[in-house]
C-alpha cells in the first residue's frame, strides 16, 4: 500500500520530521532496492513516534515503506534463542526478539518462517525456499546465513540499527573460518512446526568461550565506507544503511584473515578459554 510521502512519523531531537518519504528515498539512497533479496535489521531510533499514530499503525506504515523498493523478497530475523532460554521452539507461535516490525512481519499470513530454534527466520516475498534450512545448524551449513551467502544479488539492510550492534552475517564468517575464540555448543529441546506436529530436536551454535569479549571496531565500518562498498544516510536520530552480503562476507574475510582479533576487544588468547553458558534472557549470539 502507497502512503502519503508527507506522512510524519517520527520527531527527531532536533524537533524536525521524518516522514514516509524521507525514509522510502533514503534507503534507495543507499541501494536496498537493488537486489533480488532484502534481509532487514530493524531499529526504530529515527526519533519519538507520533502521538497521532498507533504502534500497530507504525508497523503496518513502515512494512509499506520497505514493499516501496519493489524488491521480491524481504527477510526479517525472527531470532528467539528457545533451546538457549530452556524452552522449545513453535515455527507459529513463539514470538521473536527482535522488535516490533519483525515481529509484525512474523505474524503476516505471507510469511513463511524458518524451523531453526535459535536464529529463525521470516521470509516474504518470491524466494521463500530461504526458509528451508537443513541439517543442525544455526549458522553453518545448511543454515539461512548459509543460503543466503550461496544466493546472488542480496544484500543487507539495517533500518534504524547500527552495524556494530547486530550484524549477525559476521558470526557466520566466523564459523566458516573456523575462528578459534569460538566452538560448537549443542542445544537440545522440541520444535512444533506450522502443522502443530512436535518433535525432539537438537541444534549447534558457534558460541565464543566465557571471557571473550566481541567488538566490531569503527574501523570495520569506516573501511567500507570509504571503499564504497557500505552506504548510510542519516534519517532523524538515526540512520539506514546497506551492503551486499557479498561484500560483506569479503570483507570479513579479509580482516580475520589479517587478523584474528579484529573483531574482539582484546586477543582472544589472553585468557583461559572456557566453555561456560549462561542459559536464560538470551537474546544474542553469546
Amino acid at each position: 500500500m502507497r502512503r502519503d510521502s508527507e506522512l510524519k512519523l517520527f520527531q527527531a531531537r532536533d524537533k524536525s520530521w521524518v516522514t514516509y518519504g524521507q525514509l522510502v528515498q533514503a534507503m534507495r539512497d543507499v541501494k536496498a532496492d537493488d537486489c533480488e533479496v532484502l534481509l532487514v535489521h530493524t531499529d526504530l531510533s529515527f526519533g519519538l513516534l507520533n502521538r497521532e499514530i498507533k504502534r500497530k499503525e507504525l508497523v503496518e506504515i513502515l512494512f509499506d515503506s520497505l514493499c516501496e523498493l519493489e524488491v521480491c523478497t524481504l527477510v526479517f530475523p525472527t531470532f528467539t534463542f528457545s533451546y538457549g532460554n530452556r524452552e522449545d521452539y513453535d515455527v507459529k507461535n513463539t514470538k521473536c526478539k527482535m522488535g516490533m516490525l519483525n515481529e509484525y512481519a512474523r505474524k503476516r499470513e505471507d510469511a513463511v518462517r524458518s524451523e531453526d530454534p535459535l536464529m529463525s527466520v521470516c521470509v516474504i516475498g518470491k524466494h521463500k525456499e530461504l526458509a528451508e534450512v537443513s541439517g543442525d545448524k544455526s549458522l553453518g551449513e545448511g543454515s539461512f546465513f548459509d543460503r543466503l551467502h550461496q544466493t546472488p544479488n542480496a544484500r543487507i539492510l539495517f533500518f534504524g540499527a547500527e552495524l556494530y550492534q547486530c550484524h549477525t552475517q559476521m558470526h557466520y564468517v566466523e564459523e566458516k573460518l573456523r575462528v578459534p575464540y569460538r566452538y560448537d555448543k549443542e542445544f537440545t529441546g522440541h520444535i512444533i512446526d506450522a502443522d502443530g506436529n512436535i518433535r525432539e530436536d537438537k541444534h549447534t551454535l558457534y558460541v565464543k568461550y566465557r571471557d571473550v569479549l566481541p567488538c566490531v571496531p569503527p574501523t570495520f565500518e569506516q573501511e567500507l565506507m570509504e571503499q564504497g562498498l557500505f552506504l548510510k544516510k542519516k534519517v532523524g536520530d538515526a540512520n539506514v544503511s546497506s551492503f551486499t552480503e557479498k561484500a560483506a562476507y569479503e570483507k570479513a574475510v579479509e580482516w580475520l584473515t589479517r587478523d584474528v582479533n579484529c573483531f574482539l576487544a582484546e586477543p582472544y588468547d589472553t585468557k583461559p578459554l572456557v566453555k561456560e553458558y549462561s542459559y536464560g534472557n538470551v537474546t544474542t549470539v553469546q
